[in-house]
């Protein structure tokens, strides 16, 4: 399968006609995101079912050719772990690809290893060893080189054969409904492009918080958020989700301590800020539990190990792919917006420890 690199816009209109001709195509993307909020796209990799194409995004003006392409509903993108991949291509090119089928979503419903890389995959079905490693290259060094542009490639050169095995296995195991109902959920656009306003859903939040800190920790991971939008820095230059957590719980005596000690000390403007935040005065309520008696907490948590046992033992899947540590937890304490509670897993699972 031929490898070309596409660094003029002439070439890229030439290459595009037999890619939309297509019904998959491979996609892949190369970026660098070090000291920056959002990914600095650099290379993108793409494959029919005869060449594999790297698109030097550096070299390039035209991005209406390729937004066409990423719009297509017609036509299958197929993507390895694609969530970083669909959030650089949202923000360089402004629109958020249709019709994905993600690889890695795809075989964790196949086989017990949840997550598997792409060439760990490539190695499973087509016995080829491939190299790792993209993230020690600088993409933004020009002019690629040879062994780049073959690198760059083979990302792509085998996921169209990947889609045919794993559609047909999934079909073959009647999951690929499941499939679909995940990669839904998983690749919803907000589930993949951060909303200032919504950024502290994507916070681990602990088991017990009031409404108060709750509230606190709404405030601040916007703020963050902001900022680090603003000023296009890794929002971990402010502060992590573990440090967002301890300034949202800490007592006030412990507060400045905790100020003092972050990874990234504040600036001064930042600290009064932030101090300002948790003067607010909330009602202070206990919101995610209600008192619950130990006994059928322990109950309820041994009921659902048991089961996962059994259920993963069944259908051959990684435990975490049907429910977490915390998913249990939140059960166990009478939680009800929980996934193992919707879909795919309450048929296999969730109606099993109801």
């Amino acid at each position: 399968m031929p490898n070309f690199l596409i660094n003029t816009d002439i070439k890229l209109q030439n290459i595009i006609k037999d890619l939309k001709s297509s019904s998959a195509i491979g996609l892949d993307t190369e970026f660098i995101r070090e000291s920056t909020y959002y990914p600095i796209l650099a290379l993108l990799q793409l494959s029919d079912k005869k060449h594999t194409y790297c698109i030097d995004i550096l070299a390039l003006n035209n991005k209406e050719l390729v937004i066409d392409l990423l719009k297509d509903k017609n036509i299958v993108k197929i993507i390895h772990s694609s969530k970083q991949d669909l959030e650089v291509l949202n923000h360089y090119y402004g629109c958020y690809p249709e019709n994905i089928f993600d690889t890695q979503l795809a075989d964790n419903f196949i086989n017990p290893e949840i997550s598997i890389s792409y060439s760990n995959l490539v190695k499973r079905h087509f016995s080829v060893l491939l190299k790792e490693g993209s993230w020690r290259t600088d993409w933004l060094k020009r002019p690629i080189s040879d062994d780049k542009i073959e690198y760059a490639g083979n990302d792509v050169k085998y996921l169209i054969g990947l889609y045919e095995i794993l559609k047909n296995q999934l079909i073959g195991l009647n999951r690929y409904d499941w499939f679909l109902e995940e990669q839904k959920l998983e690749l919803e656009k907000s589930n993949i492009v951060t909303e200032p306003d919504i950024s502290w859903q994507k916070v681990n939040l602990p088991s017990k918080i009031t409404s108060t800190q709750l509230n606190h920790l709404k405030i601040l991971s916007k703020w963050r958020e902001e900022k680090a939008i603003n000023h296009d820095m890794p929002k971990r230059w402010i502060f992590s989700d573990s440090e967002l957590i301890k300034i949202t719980l800490s007592r006030p005596n412990k507060l400045m301590l905790i100020l003092d000690n972050l990874k990234h000390q504040p600036s001064e403007k930042d600290v009064k800020h932030i101090l300002s935040v948790l003067k607010i005065k909330c009602n202070d309520a206990q919101i995610e539990f209600e008192k619950f008696d130990p006994s059928m907490y322990n109950k309820k948590v041994n009921i659902c190990h048991q089961t996962l046992e059994i259920v993963c033992e069944e259908y051959k899947v990684a435990p975490s792919l049907i429910a977490n540590k915390r998913d249990i937890d939140l059960f166990a304490r009478g939680k009800k917006d929980i996934r193992f509670l919707q879909g795919w897993r309450f048929k296999i699972f969730g109606k099993l420890v109801q």
